[in-house]
């Protein structure tokens, strides 16, 4: 099985325990990129869990039932430090579960879309969420996704994912006028 074939495998394991434990969640990172964009292999899954810090005992328990390893005491400090928690699978795969840091993540809550994949459906985080987040880390890998997204994406809002940069960072983040660039630059010429 591919990289991607194991990882989205993975990941829907996860999502099926989070399901269970009515967890509200959405699959992200490379897996999300590749619903909107170009699907490419990966070594780790990413996961968002939307739930308060009360909840967080049952969102570890998914990600040992899904037969991931987690240390709950690194887990905890790492989602009330980073909003990010680490776990591994025994074949080397990494499980990276985003819990909310930012108000943002509550809007990719709400905006998660229902995606069938091969013979299941899960949540995805929607294109509009992925391009925030990936503007928000701004690595450069993120911003050649971020110009393929908008290239192959043709639902993508822009101006919704401008709108929350702004409210974010401001007008005149290095990120906003990044975004307008890549929106502008990837723009059909018959889109004048």
């Amino acid at each position: 099985m591919s990289d991607a074939g194991n990882a989205l495998r993975l990941a829907l394991r996860v999502a099926d325990e989070l399901e269970a434990r009515n967890l509200p969640h959405a699959i992200g990172g490379a897996l999300a990129f590749g619903v909107w964009g170009e699907p490419r292999g990966t070594k780790d899954v990413d996961i968002n869990v939307f739930v308060e810090g009360d909840r967080l005992d049952d969102v570890l328990a998914a990600v040992r039932a899904a037969g991931a390893d987690v240390d709950d005491a690194a887990a905890r400090r790492q989602a009330n430090d980073r909003g990010l928690i680490v776990a591994h699978w025994p074949d080397g795969f990494r499980l990276d579960v985003f819990t909310p840091s930012i108000d943002f993540s509550w809007e990719a809550l709400r905006t998660r879309v229902k995606v069938a994949a091969g013979a299941h459906s899960g949540w995805f985080l929607s294109a509009e969420a992925i391009a925030v987040f990936k503007l928000l880390f701004f690595r450069g890998k993120d911003r050649v996704d971020l110009a393929r997204l908008v290239e192959l994406a043709p639902s993508l809002d822009h101006a919704y994912v401008r709108r929350q940069l702004v409210e974010m960072l401001g007008e005149d983040d290095e990120r906003v006028r990044f975004w307008d660039e890549t929106v502008a630059t990837q723009r059909l010429p018959d889109e004048g």
